[in-house]
């Protein structure tokens, strides 16, 4: 069985209140009131917060149903049941803009009744779901470790949750929604860089990985990535957006600290006088010192940016231990850097060889090609960060004054037999 309601009567006229009040018994509901005004119903519902309200349009006092309604659906949201005999266009707009539930007309019938009341059930049960419903969107909301927000297409937020308030150095959402008047000015570092996310929005309805440079409320630059919807109404026009924010500050720190150590490590590399060469297992060159580069300038064909009609360049893409492109001060282009070329002393297989055959650490005298110059050639394992060898680290070492930048190809030709290069 059903449990009983908790019906507020709001009548003025004593028997339509116990015409009311005799079916709502009858069904086995409990009746509050009758209150006889619509002051009265108001303040009521404040205090008893029935579970529905049967209200005549027509009450007593300066308050009279429909206004009653309006303030008992918006302040309690408590459902409304209106009652009246009165008919008329006028009356129904009024009915239909109070926020009521229903409405009866006079003299209400028991099957009217229970059929409204059924009503009143079902609205009751989905609101329920629907307050549990925005209590768990509200608790993620507020939750969540990554910032949230909606703003409005002119640059102010409409919501916040703490983590984006915080992220920004705001004490809560309110303060941040209240303190940012413009994102333009007080959020972004980058002029028009909001623009520039609307526009897109615009464009595409969704946009991901917007990396921009943001302030906080005490000045301090930070760096953010937000994934932003924008959000339509029924002709297309964008109402609103709505963003998630995750401070990647770290990363782009860690990201610039990488990048000028890997800048010192190369100028280091591009100051020695030795030959420094990176290559993977099939003799491609994946990266060269500024000593190699200027030997591969002087023997190789250089690759200007931008210039040629294409027929200088790195070999095709199905040669083996194809050429990179490195750049190269000295022409102000680029120059096609191959793999070393080279003969061991004894005529024998080169370190290289040797280390792409049996791995480890070799090393050993060696005639670079062409000019058969003398020097020491060492090959050492690169790896992966898991240990795994994905490459070779070749140095070759001449030495006397100045290295290789003051030596000459005095000796004298090698065979082409006894090359063990690349």
């Amino acid at each position: 069985m059903a449990q009983p309601l908790r019906v507020l009567v709001a009548e003025d006229d004593p028997v339509g209140a116990a015409l009311l009040k005799g079916l709502l018994v009858r069904e086995g509901h409990v009746v509050l009131g009758p209150a006889a005004t619509g002051e009265e119903a108001v303040r009521m519902a404040r205090d008893e917060r029935p579970d529905a309200v049967l209200m005549d349009i027509w009450l007593a006092g300066g308050m009279n149903g429909v206004q009653a309604t309006r303030a008992i659906t918006a302040d309690f949201d408590i459902p409304v049941i209106l009652v009246t005999a009165a008919t008329g266009d006028a009356i129904m707009e009024e009915v239909a803009d109070s926020g009521a539930l229903g409405f009866m007309a006079k003299p209400v019938t028991g099957d009217a009744l229970r059929v409204n009341l059924r009503i009143v059930r079902h609205h009751t049960r989905l609101h329920a779901r629907l307050r549990e419903s925005e209590r768990r969107y509200r608790d993620i909301f507020d939750n969540a470790v990554v910032g949230i927000y909606m703003a409005d297409p002119d640059g102010r937020y409409l919501v916040s949750n703490r983590a984006f308030a915080e992220m920004l150095g705001w004490s809560g959402p309110g303060q941040l929604v209240s303190g940012v008047r413009s994102m333009d000015e007080q959020v972004y570092e980058a002029p028009g860089r909001r623009q520039e996310l609307l526009a897109r929005l615009r464009a595409e309805g969704t946009v991901t990985g917007f990396v921009s440079q943001v302030y906080g409320r005490d000045g301090d630059l930070l760096w953010v990535s937000e994934h932003c919807t924008a959000v339509h109404d029924w002709a297309g026009e964008l109402l609103h957006y709505e963003g998630i924010v995750v401070d990647i500050s770290a990363r782009v720190e860690a990201e610039q600290r990488w990048r000028t150590t890997l800048g010192i490590l190369r100028s280091t590399i591009d100051a020695m006088p030795d030959h420094v060469v990176l290559l993977d297992l099939e003799r491609n060159v994946i990266m060269a010192n500024a000593s190699w580069v200027r030997h591969a300038c002087a023997t190789h064909v250089a690759v200007a940016r931008g210039a040629g009609d294409g027929a200088d360049g790195p070999d095709a893409p199905d040669t083996p231990a194809a050429p990179a492109l490195a750049d190269d001060a000295a022409t102000g282009g680029m120059v096609a850097v191959h793999c070393p070329e080279f003969v061991a002393e004894d005529g024998g297989p080169t370190p290289l060889d040797r280390f792409l055959a049996e791995g480890g650490h070799q090393s050993g005298p060696v005639r670079l090609l062409p000019g058969g110059m003398a020097c020491s050639c060492s090959v050492a394992p690169y790896r992966a960060p898991d240990g795994t060898v994905i490459g070779a680290v070749l140095v070759l070492h001449r030495g006397g004054a100045g290295g290789f930048s003051g030596a000459r190809d005095t000796a004298a030709p090698v065979d082409a037999a006894r090359r063990g290069g690349a």
